[in-house]
């Protein structure tokens, strides 16, 4: 079951203005030459966390100040890395809620709200670390073990599949990898004694 909460229409214009270019695979593969942008989990497929930004270095830290600052909508702590695409910042919040926020100002553009099975057994939290991004659309896994694609000017879900069985304990809580035209999840639940595995889908139509 999901539900959607969308702002108002100049919100969504707004966004589309700031979307810039898709994100493509040779974008992906690049990454590390748009250091303006994080556009994927770890930063890179070489998944080194590290930044190429020249801005900040040891004379200025000492000037960081808050700009702004985004309120949890939930109870819990975040264990989200956020994606920041051409100046929109997509982060994810437990459960398995999806924000598209400016990332200069905060202002928030829209919220999709998914909201997990009660079948759904996770052993240590209902949190979720994250999105990946091809094209014009955003993938999430879900605690109740489906992968959700959302397009990313709307927030609105293109599509909605299963990955794993939550009955049986199966769930994800990784953030996909988008690896040419397929999105790649791998799934939890070894605590109850499921076997685990990793699935590619086909970015377009799950």
């Amino acid at each position: 079951m999901r539900t959607r909460l969308l702002l108002p229409a100049s919100f969504v214009l707004a966004l589309g203005a700031l979307a810039g270019a898709q994100v493509t695979p040779q974008r992906l593969l690049r990454a590390a030459d748009e250091a303006h942008n994080w556009l994927t989990y770890s930063g890179g497929y070489f998944s080194q966390r590290y930044s190429a930004l020249k801005q900040l270095d040891r004379s200025n830290v000492k000037n960081l100040e808050m700009k702004w600052i985004l309120p949890n909508q939930v109870f819990g702590a975040w264990q989200s890395t956020p994606l920041v695409v051409d100046g929109v910042m997509y982060v994810t919040q437990r459960p398995n809620d999806v924000l598209a926020v400016d990332a200069k100002t905060g202002r928030v553009f829209w919220l999709y709200r998914y909201t997990p099975s009660p079948d759904a057994r996770v052993c240590c939290g209902s949190n979720n670390r994250g999105v990946a991004i091809l094209g014009d659309a955003l993938f999430m896994g879900t605690l109740d073990g489906r992968l959700v694609a959302i397009d990313t000017k709307t927030g609105k879900a293109n599509w909605n599949v299963p990955v794993g069985d939550p009955k049986l304990g199966y769930s994800l809580t990784m953030a996909p990898l988008i690896v040419k035209d397929k999105v790649l999840v791998g799934v939890g639940g070894g605590e109850y004694g499921i076997r685990g595995f990793v699935a590619a889908f086909d970015a377009k139509s799950g």
